[in-house]
């Protein structure tokens, strides 16, 4: 017997309809997610940033393909023709406003689950996410660099660089006279925004800690990372976290 109050996509209306594309674009970015959270609990995060890294590739340009034609994008081989017809400078505007999007669902991620569950639990799930990124984030940037793992500090120099969050905060490298790597924040953009509102710095270096060892772990397992200064630390004015990375 059908159901005389089911109803089928067709018949729904314009706005309505507007509304559940939305959902199901959120529920693609969310599923894409969960498999590489389960993938990581299932085969450990090695894995699971190898084969994120592989499915990506397969399935990029499958979903431009699909959805270019409904927002008016011509494609241009697996580029859109519109961002093969931009200049250096606009891709580097594009490419830091991707970044700043990036840090604003990180940002109103934590603050949903601290208003819900309080500042303990968001700082965990935090730590535990930038755990996960920062060694896909490796992973990404060895094979876009075309270096191979295990290539000691020059080579995560260079990665530090293509960080997402480095695109949009000041940052610096520096040797140290006995031949360690200091990597020191001179911009943070959720800090900085905290000190110009007057509040106290966040406490992020736990999830610091969590972030860069694991960030170069993934360039090369004989990277040990040690902190220098990062909030609740006391920082120098002009910095906002500094971190020392030796063989």
């Amino acid at each position: 017997m059908v159901d005389e109050n089911s109803f089928e996509i067709t018949e729904l209306s314009r706005d309505e309809l507007l509304g559940l594309a939305g959902i199901f674009l959120g529920d693609v970015l969310s599923h894409y997610g969960m498999w590489f959270t389960e993938t990581v609990h299932s085969q450990g995060v090695e894995k699971a940033v190898e084969l994120e890294h592989r499915v990506l590739l397969n399935y990029f340009p499958l979903v431009l393909r699909r959805l270019a034609p409904h927002f008016g994008i011509e494609i241009k081989g697996d580029i859109p023709s519109t961002l093969d017809k931009k200049s250096r400078e606009e891709l580097v505007l594009l490419i830091q406003d991707i970044a700043k999007t990036w840090v604003t669902g990180d940002g109103l991620w934590f603050q949903a689950v601290e208003s819900s569950t309080g500042m303990d639990a968001a700082k965990l799930i935090n730590d535990t996410c930038w755990s996960h990124f920062a060694r896909m984030e490796a992973y990404k940037i060895l094979q876009y660099l075309k270096i191979s793992h295990g290539g000691g500090l020059n080579a995560l120099r260079k990665a530090l660089r293509l960080r997402i969050y480095s695109t949009i905060n000041g940052h610096r490298t520096a040797w140290d006279d006995d031949g360690s790597l200091i990597f020191t924040m001179e911009e943070c953009r959720v800090q900085g925004s905290r000190r110009r509102k007057k509040m106290e710095d966040y406490p992020c270096k736990s999830a610091g800690l969590v972030e860069y060892s694991q960030f170069a772990i993934g360039i090369d397992p004989r990277i040990k990372t040690d902190c220098v200064c990062c909030p609740p630390d006391p920082t120098p004015k002009e910095e906002f976290c500094s971190w020392r990375f030796t063989i």
